[in-house]
């Protein structure tokens, strides 16, 4: 039995070529294409579907939260973000939003396939290219020393007045630092930040 895959991008010649590439593969079956990711979520609810190939950057919803309503909705269906993102942030989120497999636009065409197979059997796989990246610490390539400072004491429980004292800056520069870093790394309240630094705690 085939996959069925929809393909999910904003570029109508990137979609076009895509679905010639892939189609070409007994194994495979592009039953349909969209154009932001919440066509793809409303596609997903309307056709019987393996695998969604997502990319990230697109008008409206991207596909990374396309790909948590995807992935907490229908967990049987796979997604693959199929990209030109290979930074740390994009992968770490993809990761978390639910997708099962990363791999580049610039990627060879066998890896592209081989990956799609792979992760329909259930193997999550990430371009060579983007684990290269993904490796390196997020907090070096987003936040400055400063920022890493104020997630420590974050995570050790200080308060805005006492990490203000410890750092010997003002109270309003510690909470608009914190608004700032918890953008940067993509986590909601300073719980989560504290979970993020004490499961990322080497790279600190």
């Amino acid at each position: 039995m085939s996959i069925r895959i929809v393909l999910v991008d904003d570029d109508s010649l990137v979609i076009e070529s895509l679905e010639i590439i892939f189609s070409a593969d007994p194994e495979i079956n592009i039953v349909g294409t969209v154009t932001s990711g919440a066509d793809a979520v409303q596609f997903v609810r309307e056709h019987p579907l393996d695998m969604v190939l997502m990319d990230i950057q697109m008008p409206g919803m991207d596909g990374i939260s396309a790909t948590k309503i995807i992935h907490d909705t229908f967990p049987q269906v796979k997604i693959i973000m199929l990209t030109t993102f290979h930074d740390y942030q994009n992968i770490h989120r993809s990761l978390q939003a639910g997708a099962s497999g990363y791999i580049l636009k610039s990627d060879d065409t066998k890896k592209q396939i081989m990956t799609i197979k792979s992760v329909n059997a259930g193997l999550p796989v990430i371009s060579e290219k983007a684990l290269h990246s993904y490796a390196e610490p997020l907090q070096q390539s987003v936040l400055s020393h400063r920022e890493n400072e104020i997630v420590y004491q974050v995570a050790n429980g200080l308060s805005n007045k006492e990490i203000a004292e410890r750092l010997f800056i003002t109270e309003g520069t510690v909470r608009n630092s914190i608004s700032i870093i918890l953008e940067k790394l993509q986590v909601r309240d300073r719980t989560q930040l504290a979970i993020y630094y004490w499961q990322q705690k080497g790279s600190f």
